[in-house]
């Protein structure tokens, strides 16, 4: 296969074009912002948000597909203190990592694909928010029809480290241009039992559960999105987790798999024409703030460990 990668040194983009499917990444984030198909029947089409722009919007979310750490949502005032002492200070959701330049350390093919290697060590920046030693590495791996991804957190620290991780990938609603609106698209979650758990108007978790089953399209509106739609995935197989968006003929879709994320939400501003698909190890805060170190979902990694967690876009082309 035949893969191109080049290097806009201005913008800071990493540009992979390939035999179906072109990658650009975003050093700052180590963000992927444009995933485009070359559709042989509809000839290009960019599947994230905003595709490939980097201008900020005069209106709504103005990312693509953000990487989230050291934590998944918010926090009560961006701040919250470790069981053994050590205290946290974000600038807001998410984390830092969207925040920070990344290096590309490797790139180059792969597997009959093409590989990007970023990475982020602990720096006095990252110090300030959050007193652990860390390496974050997040690679792509770019096939014809599909975007793998891997987040990898090594703990260089001398104590545990807790954190949390995930991905925040914004599609286009519909995907092809003209093939109707946002409400006919089609959202299927796994057909397995599994939990929605409830938030507040600030998305804090109130401690309530509804079981699903996901045997339908989920039944997504404008204000369950803006306050966004949260899932608990864990007693679904890891082989099961994923969601399938599809245009409203069902001609055209991609499916987002995450076989190492135990959570998933939904989310788009209200009446914007995305919706994101997140996968998630962790959430926000709950109501009634538990310890950091106690969070849903947080990964107590031991001193020299490293985890990983893999994430795919698959496009679905009828």
């Amino acid at each position: 296969m035949s893969f191109t990668h080049r290097f806009d040194e201005g913008a800071g983009l990493d540009r992979v074009e390939g035999p179906g499917l072109s990658l650009t990444v975003r050093r700052r984030g180590a963000e992927a912002i444009s995933l485009v198909w070359q559709d042989p029947r509809r000839g290009p089409i960019g599947l994230l948000w905003r595709d490939g722009q980097i201008a900020d919007p005069p209106r709504f979310w103005k990312s693509h597909a953000p990487i989230l750490f050291p934590i998944v949502g918010g926090l009560h005032d961006h701040a919250s203190q470790a069981t053994t002492g050590e205290e946290v200070r974000f600038r807001g959701l998410h984390g830092f990592i969207r925040h920070e330049d990344l290096d590309l350390v490797e790139s180059g093919p792969r597997g009959g694909g093409f590989l990007l290697n970023y990475r982020l060590e602990a720096n006095d920046t990252t110090r300030a928010m959050y007193p652990w030693e860390f390496v974050f590495e997040v690679t792509y791996v770019l096939f014809p029809d599909r975007l793998e991804v891997t987040f990898a957190v090594e703990n260089r620290d001398s104590r545990p480290m807790p954190f949390q991780v995930g991905w925040h990938p914004g599609f286009a609603t519909p995907l092809v241009p003209g093939a109707g609106d946002k409400a006919g698209c089609h959202v299927r979650l796994p057909a397995r039992p599994f939990d929605r758990l409830l938030n507040d108007d600030r998305c804090f978790l109130t401690g309530q559960r509804v079981g699903m089953d996901g045997r339908d399209d989920f039944p997504f509106n404008e204000l369950g999105l803006d306050l966004t739609y949260m899932f608990d995935l864990s007693s679904v197989a890891p082989a099961d987790r994923a969601v399938t968006l599809l245009d409203p003929d069902e001609s055209f879709g991609v499916r987002v798999a995450f076989p190492d994320f135990p959570h998933l939400g939904l989310w788009s501003d209200a009446g914007a024409p995305f919706v994101c698909i997140e996968p998630w190890h962790g959430m926000d805060d709950h109501v009634a703030q538990e310890p950091f170190d106690r969070k849903l979902g947080i990964i107590l990694l031991p001193p020299g460990g490293r985890d990983a967690r893999r994430a795919s876009i698959e496009v679905l082309a009828g």
